[in-house]
C-alpha cells in the first residue's frame, strides 16, 4: 500500500519534466458505467439489453435492438462526501456537480425485408465514462515528522542552485530548509522533527466523456452486429493547499507555511468497439462485445507556491515556473460478456461481466522512454472483473428498476484496494414515442492517502460516498 501511495505522492510532489506515471494510467483507464437514467438505475447491466444509449457502449451490436428512431438527453446531478481519519481527527469533504450523463441520437432505416436483414441502425452521441469530484480534507497533529522532514532528504547532496524549482527549492527560498554550515550540501529545517499542525484541504473535478459513432444491424431478429468509433475526451483538475501550523507555539520564528499546487490535464482519445449479440430463443439474449485499448494524447500543465509566515506577521513567498508536458496514454483493451432474459413478458434480468487488465496500460512520449513508470505499472496493478446485475419489471406503461455493480481491485498484492460498490434503483415511464426515466446509485470505496513520503507518515483513512440522480427524455420517431 505504501509503494502505491509513494507513487501518488511522486505525481504530486516531484512534479518535473516526467511528472507523469502509471497513477495516470490507472486515473483513465477506471470507469463507472452512467449514461441515461435507465442504465443507472438497472445497474448499468444493458450489454444486451438494447434500445437504451449507454448499451451501445458497451456493446455496439444492441444498437440493432432498436426498431424506431431515438433521440435522448439526461440530466444528471452528482454529489459525493469524502470522510477523512487521520489519528483522532475526523473531517468531511463535499462537492456537487451537475452534468449532461448521456445525450445521443439513434437513426433506424428499414430495408422493406421481411425475412434477413430487416433493419439498419447508425448512432451518435455522448456517455459519461467517469467523473473525478470530490473534495477531500485532512487534519493530523504530528509531532514526530514534517513536510519539510521529507525536502530534507530530496535535497541532501544537491548544491542550492540544482533544487528542484517546484518544492525543495521553494522551501530554500523561504529559509523552511537550510544548509549545514560546512555540510557539503547537507540540509535541516527547524521543523523537521515535527510539533506541527498539518491541513491538507484538495479539490478535484473533471470527467471522462465518450462521443461514439455506431453502426448496427439485425438479421431476423435473432443475430445482432455492432460497430463503432469512440472518441473519449478527459478532464482533469485538482488545487490543492497543504499547511503546517506551529499550533503550540514553541518554534522559534515560525508560525506556518502553505504549500499551493494546480494540475491541469488535458486528453484526447480514439477507440474501436465491435459487438454481437445471438437470441437463441425468445426469452434469451446473450452479447460478447471487445473495446480496443483507447489511444489518448494528453497534455499536463502544474505549478507549485509556497508562502512561509514568521512569528512577527511577516512572510516571504515564491512560485514555481509553470511546467508543461505533452505525452501519450494507451489504456487496456476490454472484453464484456453479457446475457438478458425475459421472464413472463414483464420481468427483466440482465448481467454484464467485463475483463480489464490494468497493468497493460502505457505511457510514451518522443522524447522520454517511461520505462521504470511502465514497469511500475506491470508490478502494480493486474487484471480484474467488473459485475454488473439488474432487474426491470414492467407494468406498462410504468417500470421498475433495480441494480448492482462491483468494480474489482486494480492493484496486485494488497498494495491498496479499488473495490467499488454501486447499489442502484430507477422508474420508467413509456408511451407509443415518449419515455421518461428516472435513477439514482448509491456508491461507496475506501483507500489510504499519504499526505507525503510514507515512510515519514501515516496514512489517512478516506471513505468516498458517491451519489446520483438523472433524469432522462427520450423522443420516438
Amino acid at each position: 500500500m505504501k509503494q502505491y501511495i509513494l507513487l501518488l505522492f511522486t505525481l504530486i510532489i516531484y512534479s518535473t519534466a516526467s511528472a507523469q506515471n502509471e497513477v495516470d494510467i490507472l486515473r483513465y483507464s477506471q470507469y463507472q458505467i452512467g449514461g441515461t437514467a435507465r442504465s443507472i438505475g438497472f445497474g448499468g447491466a444493458l450489454g444486451t439489453l438494447g434500445a437504451d444509449y449507454t448499451s451501445v457502449s458497451i456493446n455496439p451490436a444492441a444498437i440493432g435492438l432498436y426498431r424506431k428512431s431515438v433521440f435522448s438527453i439526461t440530466p444528471t446531478v452528482y454529489f459525493a462526501n469524502v470522510d477523512a481519519k487521520m489519528g483522532d481527527n475526523k473531517t468531511n469533504g463535499f462537492k456537487d456537480n451537475f452534468n449532461l450523463n448521456s445525450y445521443g441520437l439513434v437513426f433506424v432505416t428499414q430495408t422493406g425485408s421481411k425475412n434477413g436483414w430487416k433493419a439498419l441502425q447508425f448512432g451518435i452521441g455522448v456517455n459519461r465514462t467517469n467523473n473525478y469530484n470530490h473534495t477531500t480534507n485532512i487534519v493530523n497533529d504530528n509531532n514526530n515528522t514534517s513536510l519539510m522532514t521529507d525536502y530534507v532528504q530530496q535535497a541532501n547532496g544537491t548544491h542550492p542552485d540544482d533544487l528542484d524549482p517546484f518544492s525543495t527549492d521553494l522551501a530554500w527560498y523561504n529559509w523552511l530548509i537550510d544548509t549545514i554550515q560546512g555540510g557539503n550540501n547537507t540540509y535541516f529545517s527547524d521543523i523537521e522533527n515535527g510539533g506541527v499542525r498539518q491541513e491538507l484541504k484538495k479539490r478535484n473535478w473533471g470527467s471522462v466523456n465518450e462521443m461514439a459513432l455506431n453502426f448496427g444491424g439485425s438479421y431476423n431478429d435473432v443475430f445482432y452486429i455492432g460497430a463503432g468509433i469512440g472518441f473519449p475526451f478527459a478532464r482533469f483538475f485538482e488545487e490543492s493547499e497543504y499547511s503546517e501550523f506551529d499550533a503550540a507555539d514553541t518554534i522559534p520564528y515560525f508560525n506556518s507555511f502553505i504549500r499551493d499546487e494546480y494540475i491541469e490535464t488535458h486528453g484526447n482519445g480514439v477507440n474501436l468497439k465491435i459487438g454481437i449479440i445471438v437470441r437463441p430463443t425468445g426469452f434469451l439474449r446473450i452479447g460478447l462485445a471487445f473495446q480496443s485499448p483507447t489511444w489518448y494524447n494528453m497534455n499536463d500543465t502544474w505549478n507549485t507556491k509556497i508562502t512561509r509566515y514568521w512569528d512577527d506577521g511577516t512572510n516571504d513567498k515564491k512560485s514555481s515556473p509553470r511546467g508543461e508536458y505533452n505525452y501519450d496514454l494507451t489504456t487496456p483493451m476490454k472484453l464484456n460478456g453479457s446475457f438478458t432474459l425475459t421472464i413472463a413478458r414483464f420481468l427483466l434480468i440482465s448481467s454484464d461481466i467485463d475483463y480489464v487488465n490494468y497493468s497493460s496500460g502505457r505511457l510514451s512520449a518522443r522524447d522520454y522512454d517511461f520505462f521504470d513508470e511502465n514497469a511500475k505499472a506491470r508490478d502494480s496493478y493486474k487484471s480484474t472483473v467488473n459485475l454488473r446485475a439488474g432487474a426491470e419489471i414492467r407494468l406498462r406503461p410504468l417500470s421498475f428498476r433495480v441494480g448492482l455493480q462491483r468494480y474489482g481491485n486494480a492493484y496486485n498484492d494488497d498494495i491498496n484496494s479499488s473495490v467499488k460498490y454501486v447499489a442502484s434503483a430507477g422508474l420508467g415511464y413509456r408511451t407509443r414515442d415518449f419515455f421518461l426515466d428516472l435513477g439514482y446509485s448509491y456508491s461507496i470505496n475506501s483507500s489510504d492517502y499519504y499526505m507525503y513520503n510514507p515512510d515519514l507518515i501515516d496514512a489517512a483513512s478516506l471513505e468516498i460516498k458517491e451519489n446520483r440522480i438523472a433524469l432522462t427524455a427520450g423522443y420516438k420517431f
